[in-house]
């Protein structure tokens, strides 16, 4: 099952740069409009933002000498700083 949406209020510019796009695509403006939803979809969901964070975690090498002390007093910093404490 399939359903209609409407954009409103989009400005002149953006409305004829993402016709012209669909255009160079060889696409209807609604399914070049439908391909950008789908990929921002994937692009955002849990477990790509997840793989995201595993990855960068893996790129950042891990910090010898930390204890557990210096990690409690980092996040009550931090928490200080964002006003939860």
């Amino acid at each position: 099952m399939s359903t209609n949406l409407q954009i409103r209020s989009v400005d002149e510019s953006l409305a004829a740069a993402a016709k012209a796009e669909a255009a160079r695509r060889r696409l209807s403006l609604s399914d070049y409009l439908k391909e950008l939803i789908e990929k921002d979809l994937q692009a955002n969901s849990i477990t790509a933002r997840r793989e995201r964070l595993f990855a960068e975690i893996r790129a950042n090498p891990p910090i010898v000498g930390l204890t557990a002390e210096d990690t409690a007093a980092a996040v009550a910093q931090a928490r200080e700083e964002m006003g939860l404490s």
